[in-house]
């Protein structure tokens, strides 16, 4: 990649979303998200990308750093970097024997915002991984490619997945608007 976008819009989209529909504890979602972002920044750093833009809007952040220099493996260190953080303060909190409910709250939402992170959707850290790693084997256009499908294919899945449980278990809203969310970002990004 010429160069790392992070788009952490629509992660903020989400966990507002998700915070107005469910969340006891609106505040710890807030602080997960910017653990996970710290992790980015941290490991950009460790790795010396070069930001090349920052961006705050209102419901948006959005960081991009050029990658052009890195090898592969510095480039995943900066997608993994927020994957990392979020699990990493889980187990501190778990470790450390935090308990209740809103540290609970936090080890639950910062595990799931980290495997949320993994889906192979070009937004997420996921599809960012998916694509370096396939650039590793293939060019860069056939990588970008398989991105776009990947991305799609997942994100209809989840959307799939979200009316389901919406119809069947009367599920949470917000698994729903999250996946109409990543449709609506993938067409405006890729159409």
């Amino acid at each position: 990649m010429d160069r790392l976008g992070e788009k952490i819009g629509i992660i903020a989209m989400l966990i507002t979303t998700f915070s107005l529909g469910s969340s006891p504890h609106p505040f710890v979602l807030i602080l997960c998200y910017l653990i996970h972002e710290l992790g980015h920044i941290t490991m950009a750093k460790f790795v010396k990308a070069q930001m090349k833009s920052f961006k705050v809007g209102t419901l948006h952040l959005s960081i991009s750093y050029d990658c052009s220099n890195l090898s592969y493996g510095r480039e995943l260190l900066v997608l993994l970097g927020g994957i990392l953080f979020n699990l990493i303060s889980a187990f501190f909190v778990s470790f450390l024997g935090f308990g209740g409910e809103t540290c609970e709250f936090f080890v639950v939402g910062s595990i799931s915002l980290a495997i949320m992170n993994l889906y192979p959707i070009s937004i997420l850290d996921g599809g960012g991984i998916l694509k370096t790693l396939a650039s590793m084997i293939w060019s860069r256009d056939v990588a970008e490619k398989l991105s776009k499908i990947t991305s799609f294919i997942c994100a209809i899945l989840m959307w799939i997945i979200a009316v389901y449980f919406q119809i069947v278990f009367v599920a949470n809203f917000s698994l729903f608007l999250i996946s109409v969310v990543l449709l609506v970002e993938l067409c405006f990004t890729y159409l």
